[in-house]
């Protein structure tokens, strides 16, 4: 008797369906985080070097979360999109600050150079004793303090070598890049106004240095006004000639209200 039999071979295995990719929308969601913030931050023309980076990545992360879109690998277009168009409107604010910040401290270099054509010279020590600072009638070191008659204080450190970004403005090519840190404290009764605060650096040759800006935040330019009671610090890059760092002279004013201050040291 012939057994009923399946035909031809054996029945095949039943394999369950492969469950549906997830969408991977977080590129196209972190695109529109960054984007939002870099907008945000760009909104103050002096954090250009803050907002530039964060537009490029908001730019980058926005365009590969359309592609996924386009590939079908995921469904946030919108939020993908607006990262994008953010990132792009953020870089153009960080390029515009940039270009306000340049003008800004331009215009503060051309006042300095009419005041100290006016201006007997710089004073060479406080005008009252510090602890910090010899009454002798010389110029101060870098890292000592200065204080005017109403209590007002202002300290120049030790230049510092610096990296600097991929893009910079203001170097030349086979200078040095220094910063220094410069702090001002207001002791006084009345609020002072430090926009116009840059000082005025020259090496051992009486090269006149220029300051470097860059994305990383080379210079950052003092802003708005500081309280009584209140401190600022801020750093100011600049190109220095190697044959000239030997000797640095910094002068410079809590504002262009107050007599310069003059620090004079070796730059490296």
């Amino acid at each position: 008797m012939t057994m009923p039999g399946y035909p031809h071979g054996h029945p095949g295995a039943y394999y369950p369906p492969y469950p549906p990719a997830q969408p991977r929308n977080g590129l196209g969601t972190a695109a529109m985080i960054v984007g939002i913030c870099a907008a945000v931050i760009g909104l103050v023309p002096f954090l250009f070097f803050l907002s530039g980076p964060l537009a490029l990545v908001a730019l980058g992360l926005g365009i590969t979360g359309l592609v996924l879109v386009r590939r079908g690998r995921a469904t946030n277009k919108g939020m993908a999109l607006t990262g994008t168009i953010l990132g792009g409107v953020a870089l153009l604010m960080a390029v515009g600050g940039l270009l306000f910040t340049l003008f800004i401290v331009d215009k503060a270099d051309e006042e300095n150079d009419d005041l100290y054509e006016d201006r007997p010279p710089a004073a060479a020590g406080p005008a009252e004793p510090s602890p910090s600072v010899s009454a002798a009638p010389k110029p101060l070191k870098f890292g000592e303090t200065y204080t005017y008659k109403d209590g007002v204080t202002i300290t120049v450190d030790k230049p510092e070598p610096y990296e600097l970004d991929r893009i910079a403005f203001g170097h030349e090519d086979g200078d040095l890049a220094l910063r220094f840190k410069v702090t001002i404290a207001n002791g006084g009764k009345e609020p002072m106004d430090l926009l116009a605060h840059v000082p005025y650096v020259r090496d051992a040759t009486g090269k006149r240095a220029s300051e470097i800006f860059d994305g990383r935040g080379a210079t950052k330019p003092f802003t708005g006004k500081l309280l009584p009671g209140k401190q600022a610090e801020t750093t100011f890059t600049y190109s220095v000639r190697p044959d000239g760092a030997k000797e640095l002279q910094v002068e410079t004013g809590a504002n262009n209200d107050r007599p310069d201050v003059m620090w004079v040291g070796p730059g490296q």
